[in-house]
């Protein structure tokens, strides 16, 4: 956990500033230093969504995990894409989160989004919620993160269950 606390190298090279290390054995309460709360302006899909911060309109990408695309314009809908965006909005509409980012990750990703975890006004960490229901994909980019091995874990059960993405009968049940 040591090695999260100090500025590494993120997904595009850069380094970050340092935050604090996360605790990460309570993944239904967030850490002392998240931002926010934040509205909830829109959800860009399963994996992105804009929030209200004082300063603007600020677009972001959840870390550690991936839906299957389903606005990007350069690529075809992907199979249960638009049931990943459905699902996050769910969770999202109408709410206020709070956000942190990690050190091991840069600030922004390639196309400018702010890349942070998102907990839910209930406390869960929406980037569990969706892999564990299997609407999202752990995915580790450059460097691990905070939570790679709890989202690794609930990539497994829900594989191991069948759930949402992982069905028999939903995309061949497998994801790259």
């Amino acid at each position: 956990m040591d090695a999260l606390a100090g500025a590494l190298p993120g997904r595009y090279g850069a380094t970050t500033s340092p935050l604090a290390p996360v605790d990460t054995t309570d993944l239904t309460t967030p850490p002392a230093d998240v931002e926010g709360p934040f509205p909830v302006v829109r959800v860009v899909d399963g994996d992105t969504l804009i929030v209200a911060k004082p300063e603007g309109e600020t677009r972001v990408r959840l870390i550690g995990i991936d839906t299957p695309e389903s606005v990007a314009p350069d690529r075809p809908v992907e199979c249960f894409g638009p049931e990943a965006s459905a699902r996050t909005t769910e969770l999202l509409s109408g709410q206020t989160v709070t956000l942190r980012g990690d050190p091991t990750q840069d600030r922004l990703d390639q196309y400018d989004r702010e890349l942070d975890y998102v907990w839910l006004p209930d406390g869960r960490l929406l980037n569990h919620v969706l892999v564990t229901e299997g609407y999202a994909v752990e995915r580790t980019y450059a460097a691990p993160y905070a939570y790679q091995q709890h989202l690794r874990a609930a990539q497994q059960q829900a594989q191991d269950a069948g759930a949402g993405l992982w069905s028999a009968a939903t995309c061949g049940g497998a994801t790259d």
